[in-house]
């Protein structure tokens, strides 16, 4: 089913987003600092080199492969230091034109298996609680509360949604604009945002706000307009 899946996305994205199975040399040092248990499986995040566009659609089109691997039962985790890439790159198969990103590990956490054999509300409620954040009228900055009242319902659930989601370091440095009179909303870097995955970061969010928001599409880049289905 993963397989296939990103099959399906590599074609959609124009990305090599490749599954990796039984490779524990890329998390030996993980492994024995109990950052990990047992990890050896990932999806390598490959695309295309010197690419800020192709990062925000491998955060983006990886994103959905997580969601998908979480609606199978499994545990994932974005990887950007906890893991031996040049390792990790030995196993992918690279272009000279590509690069390796990311990765994310994939498998049965303990946690999660101690959650799946109770009430479906206990893992939810682990889900929704396990990482501080943001609020949503810090994730749209400038809007006052009377604006945010009367802000259609799509944009408050599709901020909620992107604030959910995963960021390096959960910094969650992407920030939303909405403009009344256009009806325009828009992805940027918070001010202060600094780090190599801003652009995967701004991927993965814009996939989170276009679910929650219930469709629609983003053109690609920071500051780019979601287009309201």
């Amino acid at each position: 089913q993963l397989s296939t899946t990103i099959e399906a996305l590599n074609t959609l994205s124009g990305l090599h987003l490749q599954l990796i199975r039984d490779c524990p040399d890329v998390f030996a040092q993980a492994n024995a600092s109990g950052h990990f248990t047992n990890a050896r499986n990932f999806i390598a995040v490959v695309g295309p080199k010197h690419s800020s566009e192709g990062k925000e659609r491998a955060g983006f089109y990886a994103e959905r492969i997580v969601l998908a691997a979480t609606l199978y039962g499994l545990g994932t985790g974005w990887v950007a230091g906890s893991w031996d890439a040049t390792a990790a790159a030995a196993h992918c198969s690279i272009d000279d034109d590509e690069e390796l990103y990311l990765g994310i590990t994939i498998g049965n956490p303990q946690e999660h298996m101690r959650h799946l054999s109770s009430a479906f509300e206990s893992l939810s409620a682990a889900q929704r609680d396990h990482r501080d954040s943001i609020s949503v009228e810090e994730a749209i900055p400038g809007m006052t509360p009377d604006e945010l009242d009367s802000a259609p319902d799509y944009l408050i659930k599709g901020v909620r949604a992107a604030l959910k989601a995963p960021s390096a370091m959960n910094r969650q440095p992407i920030r939303f604009s909405y403009d009344p009179q256009s009806g325009e909303v828009r992805a940027s870097f918070a001010p202060e945002a600094t780090g190599n995955h801003l652009f995967n970061d701004l991927g993965i969010a814009k996939l989170h706000f276009q679910i929650g928001a219930g469709g629609g599409t983003w053109q690609w880049g920071e500051g780019a307009p979601f287009i309201r289905a």
